[in-house]
């Protein structure tokens, strides 16, 4: 039996016949206009770029400082999604903060939670039930058959046809309720355990 001198040779071709299979870039025609056109395309990226860094660091600095305050005024029975911050030009932007949450499914992160809210617990958190068909039953003719008569009786469990989760997830107006059920020195705890999310500055 004859041995090839390139053992690799017939997979170098593969990946050269995938590779010739890609779409090539091809150079277009350019006028003055257009050339001048791409130049502002591109120095406007990077100075998008560069505006969009200062306007996040701005945002961070405004949230940082109204915060507090909206904790403040809220511990004391003056809560306000909304506080209005001005600027050094007579000008101003509104600092809101939203009602979405995001919450952490592990166990070991719903323990601590139960352990800092005691009671309140469910004041501020419930449970939600998502129930989708699966999908070999789905493609069942047979099954589907089957599950439209089950519908009509006893005894077939929604297990059966159905993939059922469980979410944990933030209850309505937590966003003014975590100052009722959270108490003012276990604030801090309670936002590494749940993300709000980050307020608005407009």
């Amino acid at each position: 039996m004859a041995v090839s001198k390139d053992p690799f040779g017939a997979i170098a071709k593969k990946a050269d016949s995938a590779g010739s299979k890609k779409t090539n870039k091809i150079a277009a025609t350019v006028t003055k206009e257009v050339m001048n056109a791409v130049d502002t395309v591109i120095a406007h990226k990077a100075e998008i770029a560069r505006l969009e860094a200062e306007q996040k660091s701005a945002e961070a600095t405004i949230i940082d400082h109204v915060r507090p305050q909206q904790d403040d005024k809220a511990y004391a029975g003056n809560y306000s999604k909304t506080f209005s911050v001005e600027g050094s030009k007579g000008s101003a932007v509104n600092f809101t903060t939203s009602d979405k949450f995001s919450v952490s499914q592990e166990e070991n992160v719903q323990e601590e939670l139960q352990k800092l809210l005691g009671k309140n617990y469910d004041n501020c958190f419930e449970s939600k039930r998502t129930i989708t068909l699966k999908s070999e039953a789905a493609e069942n003719k047979a099954f589907i058959d089957k599950l439209q008569k089950a519908l009509t009786s006893a005894g077939m469990s929604i297990g059966e046809a159905f993939d059922v989760t469980e979410k944990t997830v933030a209850k309505q107006d937590l966003d003014r309720n975590q100052y009722t059920f959270v108490p003012k020195d276990k604030l801090d705890t309670f936002r590494s355990l749940v993300k709000q999310y980050k307020p608005a500055v407009k």
